[in-house]
């Protein structure tokens, strides 16, 4: 008995390795992976956007500093001066110094906001450079049968591109009983 026991569960192991080797090598079969910082850095283009888009941001930030900066030097010129300022001077003063604050806020929104001009300049400059590689990514999946690509440099293991056939949203759908 304890012969066949022994047989049995040799042969089940065996089984299972076959099976588990057949499933690795169809989820293999079904997904790559990318490096998509890798191929940026490659793309020449990806470069010359990058270095615009820093030389502006530059541009930007020393805006809004000398405006901080001046915000700043009013203040200490404000203080220094308090003791010999009439009320309607330092309400004058005070007002000149929030009007510059505001001014640097309101900048900092306008260039780095969340819709702000930096933004605007990285679709611009950077987008199409990602959908040409999107483009690629797409065709070789198609040609070589990968329902999904992962970007393996996203820390979040971000989604390239996936192909409809395997989203199974309708089969949990169906599962949960809500199918039409």
């Amino acid at each position: 008995m304890k012969k066949v026991m022994t047989r049995f569960i040799v042969a089940l192991s065996l089984l299972l390795a076959g099976v588990t080797a057949t499933i690795a090598q169809e989820v293999q079969a079904n997904y790559a992976l990318i490096d998509m910082q890798y191929l940026m850095d490659q793309i020449p283009q990806y470069k010359t956007a990058n270095e615009q888009i820093q030389k502006q941001t530059e541009k930007w930030t020393k805006e809004i500093n000398a405006l901080n900066e001046q915000a700043k030097q009013l203040y200490i010129s404000y203080q220094q001066d308090l003791d010999k300022l009439t009320p309607d001077d330092r309400v004058k003063r005070e007002n000149a110094i929030v009007q510059v604050e505001d001014k640097a806020a309101e900048l900092q929104l306008k260039y780095f906001g969340r819709e702000g001009e930096a933004l605007k300049l990285q679709q611009k400059l950077i987008k199409p450079i990602q959908d040409s590689i999107y483009k690629a990514v797409k065709l070789i999946s198609e040609r070589r049968g990968y329902l999904i690509v992962f970007d393996r440099a996203s820390s979040v293991g971000s989604i390239i591109y996936a192909d409809p056939k395997a989203d199974i949203s309708n089969d949990v759908l169906a599962v949960l009983g809500f199918s039409e």
